[in-house]
């Protein structure tokens, strides 16, 4: 049978990225896809779903970029985290980690 794609953008797995929830929550998050409208991150203890999250990048290409979202989901199987849902897309986010660029 054929998965349906439940999200209204496509997302693209990118290289790891590391970022941090701000305040500071438990452990490191590490980046795991994006779209247009939201992202995966990989924690393993993730927020709760429906609360606001707020994220600064640590590492090239987004160093110090931040970005604040909606916890819309829990990964628990093979990839433990959280998806976040932008209220407004980043198109910036996504140009920076497949060219290497965030141009402010």
């Amino acid at each position: 049978m054929k998965r349906v794609e439940r999200r209204a953008s496509t997302r693209f797995n990118v290289d790891p990225v590391l970022c941090r929830m701000v305040p500071t929550g438990p452990g490191l998050c590490v980046l795991r896809n994006v779209s247009l409208n939201g992202a995966f991150f990989l924690n393993h203890t993730p927020p709760d779903v429906g609360s606001k999250v707020k994220l600064e990048f640590t590492e090239w290409p987004l160093s110090g970029y931040k970005l604040v979202g909606e916890v819309v989901r829990h990964g628990l199987g093979t990839f433990r985290g959280f998806a976040v849902f932008f209220p407004i897309p980043r198109p910036r986010l996504l140009r920076a980690v497949y060219h290497g660029e965030l141009n402010n």
